[in-house]
């Protein structure tokens, strides 16, 4: 078995209350019978391209099972929203992609935060929505609700799968630089854990607001640190000017390990280049797997949209096939019945066989540790260690309650 470690990002949706447009909260409009699904990346801010990665995702997943016959023999028709990844734009977009378009099902939200806000306002929309991209613990734990199902590796299964690896990489004295929000501190608690029972030590640790352009002040105390070692929990645009100004500084070097946590990942290869040769990153998608479902999702991406899919699009397109199992295995699109079918099923996808655990509604799958390599013209990351729900996935947190 191939020894542990992880996949990366960081993520999450809604509010309000079932308005009467066709038949609005059942996922099928009358008249047609489409099931109308509502997507709301952000496409402004440091998230912006994640959030592309997203929509595409479900538009491929939708175009591919309109030219099968639908689901379950009905058509499915995407509803697009538009969010800045603040929970409030999040709440207005969601409410009126249901109350007023008809929409049932939700997916491509980005933050954990936006998901928190959204998870408690499911059940009065009749609403289901499909995380596949807000880590935080507490989406199934204390926040979990009966209409939410995360796709996702949460942060604790990543990090659990890092845990097992990380006594073999370089460095004794670590620094963690994280986001300030709840992924970035959950992820750096979780760290520490796995630190200590690996032997090391954390000597520093900083958290900058999304958004941050400027990370001078966090890297001149880094510099004065004395670790060997860095954890990094920076995202998109903000991971970017993170990696560059380090290298600016001339810290790069000086670590032994640079572990990034949802930081490196291949639309910012190019922005971040070869400096980043050597970086770890948790990876949540292989590309490579040898499955028949995922070797035919990666062929179509690809001849449709000219490049490889990377965990955004995976992902996203996960929640797509995690959605149409749940309406096939409950015979219709009404939310209460995909929900009480999604409870528990088993089913194939592009990582392999999953299930849904009906206890918090965490998919169980893989996790993978990464390091970037040099590939022909340019950069990808070598899978070297996987683990598998077994190993990562924590019991059921006791404050999540679904009934």
């Amino acid at each position: 078995m191939r020894r542990g470690l992880i996949h990366a990002l960081g993520a999450l949706l809604i509010g309000g209350a079932v308005g009467a447009c066709g038949s609005s909260g059942t996922g099928v409009s009358a008249e047609n019978q489409t099931i109308k699904i509502a997507i709301i990346p952000p496409s402004t801010g440091a998230l912006a391209e994640f959030g592309s990665a997203a929509a595409q995702a479900w538009e491929y997943a939708v175009a591919e099972v309109n030219a099968a016959g639908g689901v379950d023999g009905q058509k499915v028709e995407l509803i697009t929203m538009e969010t800045d990844a603040q929970p409030a734009t999040t709440l207005r977009a969601a409410r009126e992609a249901v109350t007023q378009k008809g929409a049932a099902f939700i997916g491509a939200v980005m933050t954990s935060p936006e998901h928190g806000a959204l998870n408690r306002q499911l059940e009065g929309l009749n609403a289901l929505s499909f995380n596949s991209l807000g880590k935080d613990d507490a989406l199934t734990g204390k926040d979990c609700r009966p209409n939410a199902f995360r796709v996702v590796q949460s942060t604790r299964m990543d990090l659990n799968a890092l845990g097992q690896m990380l006594d073999e990489l370089p460095g004794k004295k670590w620094a963690i630089q994280a986001v300030d929000y709840s992924t970035g501190h959950t992820s750096a608690e979780i760290f520490k854990e796995a630190a200590k029972r690996a032997g090391k030590e954390v000597v520093f640790e900083k958290y900058a607001p999304l958004n941050t352009t400027d990370f001078g002040p966090y890297i001149s105390e880094l510099r004065d640190s004395d670790a060997d070692a860095l954890f990094a929990v920076e995202y998109g645009a903000d991971g970017v000017a993170f990696v560059n100004q380090l290298a600016q500084f001339k810290l790069i070097d000086r670590f032994k390990t640079v572990l990034g946590f949802n930081m490196v990942s291949e639309p910012l290869f190019k922005a971040l280049g070869d400096k980043i040769v050597g970086f770890y990153n948790n990876v949540g998608y292989d590309v490579n797997a040898d499955n028949e479902l995922n070797r035919k999702f990666v062929k179509g991406f690809q001849e449709k949209y000219g490049e490889q899919p990377y965990y955004v699009h995976a992902d996203n397109y996960l929640a797509a096939q995690t959605l149409f199992a749940g309406i096939k295995a409950a015979r219709s699109a009404d939310p209460g019945k995909v929900r009480e079918a999604l409870e528990d099923l088993t089913f194939d996808s592009i990582v392999g066989k999953v299930t849904m655990r009906g206890a918090d509604h965490q998919l169980l799958r893989p996790s993978y540790l990464g390091q970037v390599v040099k590939e022909g013209d340019g950069l990808a990351f070598k899978v070297i260690a996987s683990a598998d729900a077994a190993q990562t996935s924590p019991q059921p947190d006791p404050a999540c309650r679904m009934r």
